[in-house]
């Protein structure tokens, strides 16, 4: 389970921002953004692939939905107003893999993944929030967004001594 830090507690102060009807959040882990959006959205769904970290999140609350699957494979027919993620960002490291935070060869790929996952889980006028480290490859990023017809409006960077993170927002 990844415990919260920087970049869940800079997530979540943003994700307070927007309201709606349903929200996901995909990776949820130990639940802090999750929670976040249930303040103010109707209906809430977590997803996450590790079964403990779920487990673990419902002992400290029990109002969110949850579901133990890949990003958003489960969820069929349904429409969200928001996604949000904070995926695995960092590129992988041969010594020490912690899937917690290991986004793939280039720190970007567990991101595409989510979000090919989330894009047709989205309304018309849905949006996602997503965050991301300049230590990935943001090229690839960036080719992904302009593949997939997105618009991209950045929301808000925080430096921290050792990596910037970014969290933007996609629309269709």
């Amino acid at each position: 389970m990844y415990l919260p830090s920087d970049d869940s507690i800079f997530l979540a102060n943003i994700v307070s921002r927007y309201h709606g009807i349903l929200a996901l959040e995909i990776g949820t882990s130990s639940g802090t953004i999750l929670r976040e959006l249930s303040k103010n959205f109707r209906v809430v769904v977590g997803t996450d692939i590790d079964f403990y970290s779920l487990k673990h999140m419902l002992m400290m609350s029990r109002n969110e939905s949850v579901i133990c699957c890949d990003a958003a494979s489960a969820l069929h027919n349904v429409k969200f107003d928001l996604i949000v993620s904070n995926p695995p960002y960092l590129p992988s490291n041969k010594n020490h893999v912690d899937k917690s935070v290991d986004g793939g060869p280039t720190g970007i790929e567990v991101s595409i993944h989510f979000l090919t996952s989330a894009l047709d889980k989205l309304t018309g006028d849905g949006k996602i929030l997503f965050l991301f480290s300049n230590l990935s490859d943001t090229c690839k990023l960036d080719r992904f967004i302009t593949k997939n017809n997105l618009v991209m409006k950045k929301i808000a960077q925080k430096d921290l001594f050792y990596e910037t993170l970014q969290i933007i927002e996609l629309t269709t």
